[in-house]
């Protein structure tokens, strides 16, 4: 028995039928727009209907439920639950646990980082975004790699200019060669749909020359605004980001050959006052939560956007928000990953708050734990041998059990109150905090790159920087 990934009927069978049928309408009568001659050409070779003057391509209905019934199809009855994280690091400040100020970025604070992200059990490794090193300009994509491969982060794949395609694989084959792997394992590119069922020409010339060098891009979704890039309701925004999905699927079998149906969910709403995308409402846990229910149906692999919140500090606001989102979108979904440490809508990372999700990751972990129900967990021999009001605490059964049966906390509490505050009334937070402190004042520097392949991956670095003219970088 385990909790997490069974079905969750949010809505009926009429209504999920609904949403179903309006995004095959949606790709069916409004179709898509890629702005590239050459992709346009490899959809129109798939069978699609292309009109390469608007830059348009439509799928017809039909076709796209072949495409369903074909496509590679996600197990939910045998799939294992499972929780994963990493400590991503976008373009955020950096909550010192010293001072508790937000300060910018610096390669020391980096390395401490991400050397605290592998010492966390339930999350394992940092990643990055960009580089939140200063000085690297819109180099960014490129620094990202040599900064992520030298402090043992993983790369957030960013391309972002057309221009530093060339210079992104260059770097990739050196990797490859230093790693000796073909540059096809190690490379990880990722281009998003900005607006709803568009991609733009940037994006999808990075695609293609990629593509062209035998390397996938991953195109992903556009990350729906309710009310402003997506219609207002969760109908309206579920329907939509499925139609979207579905046809991210459809590129990834004509571009790539892939089959595998996968359905990717992150539906926030537009706050109506502040105009943010807040990631923290119930909203986006019901969207998740549809986008699975549909998902099961089809057959589908899910993926929903959680464990994020909007507070700038860790709070109770941090911990309730996460939780809001983790904890539905794991039993429905059957699986659910973190980006541990981050706050404040992707814009601060804190050493404090990565530490404090790190429990909460590993409570999340006792979700997919599979109990074991047979005679012998049941005990009623024991249960008998005690009799009415009877206690358990010197039994075999007990000490048998408990350990595999119960989780344990590192940092939440689990004392009375008299002798919490005799041993001097700290919070998670505090906890939290003297972690920090601990692992910055003695961590090692991780060693990610021998010297040759550091000195070459800079001399292709600067390579790109004088090559290129940056009052001519494509816009």
């Amino acid at each position: 028995m385990h909790t997490a990934g069974h079905p969750y009927p949010l809505m009926t069978d009429p209504e999920a039928r609904l949403i179903q049928d309006s995004a095959l309408h949606i790709l069916s009568e409004m179709g898509m727009e890629i702005q590239s001659q050459r992709l346009l050409k490899v959809m129109a070779e798939a069978g699609l209907p292309v009109n390469f003057q608007t830059e348009r391509v439509w799928f017809p209905i039909p076709f796209m439920e072949d495409f369903i019934a074909q496509a590679e199809k996600h197990d939910w009855e045998t799939s294992q639950p499972e929780v994963s994280a990493s400590a991503g690091v976008y373009h955020s400040l950096y909550h010192d646990p010293a001072t508790d100020q937000l300060v910018p970025w610096s390669e020391e604070k980096l390395a401490f980082y991400c050397a605290l992200a592998r010492q966390m059990p339930f999350v394992g490794t940092a990643s990055m975004l960009g580089s939140r090193i200063p000085g690297t300009g819109w180099l960014e994509p490129l620094y990202e790699r040599y900064y992520s491969w030298k402090h043992g982060a993983q790369e957030g794949s960013s391309i972002w200019l057309d221009e530093l395609c060339p210079y992104l694989l260059e770097l990739y084959q050196a990797r490859a060669s230093d790693v000796q792997q073909p540059v096809e394992d190690i490379f990880q590119g990722t281009v998003y749909l900005v607006p709803a069922l568009k991609l733009g020409k940037h994006e999808a010339y990075q695609v293609a020359y990629f593509r062209d060098h035998n390397l996938q891009v991953q195109i992903g979704g556009s990350m729906l605004t309710m009310g402003a890039s997506a219609p207002v309701t969760l109908a309206g925004a579920v329907t939509l980001n499925l139609a979207e999905q579905l046809a991210l699927r459809i590129l990834d079998w004509a571009l790539f050959g892939k089959r595998q149906l996968l359905i990717n969910a992150s539906i926030a709403v537009m706050d109506m006052r502040t105009t943010i995308r807040p990631f923290g409402r119930p909203e986006m846990v019901m969207a998740n939560l549809m986008t699975a229910q549909i998902a099961r149906k089809l057959g589908a692999a899910f993926s929903g956007h959680a464990g994020l919140t909007d507070s700038k500090l860790p709070s109770v606001e941090s911990g309730a928000q996460k939780a809001l989102s983790a904890v539905p979108t794991l039993m429905a979904g059957g699986n659910v990953w973190v980006d541990a440490g981050l706050l404040g809508i992707d814009e601060v990372c804190s050493p404090i708050q990565l530490i404090l999700d790190n429990e909460l990751l590993s409570a999340l972990t006792q979700f997919t734990k599979d109990y074991e129900i047979s005679a012998d967990t049941v005990g009623l021999g024991t249960i008998l041998e005690a009799g009415p009001g009877g206690q358990y605490l010197d039994q075999r059964h007990t000490a048998g059990h408990f350990r595999q049966e119960h989780w344990n906390p590192a940092i939440w509490s689990r004392q009375m109150l008299r002798s919490w505050i005799d041993e001097g009334s700290k919070l998670d937070v505090d906890k939290a905090r003297e972690i920090a402190w601990e692992v910055q004042n003695h961590f090692q520097p991780y060693e990610g790159l021998s010297p040759t392949l550091e000195k070459e991956l800079t001399k292709i670095i600067e390579k790109a920087r004088e090559a290129v003219d940056e009052s001519n970088i494509s816009s």
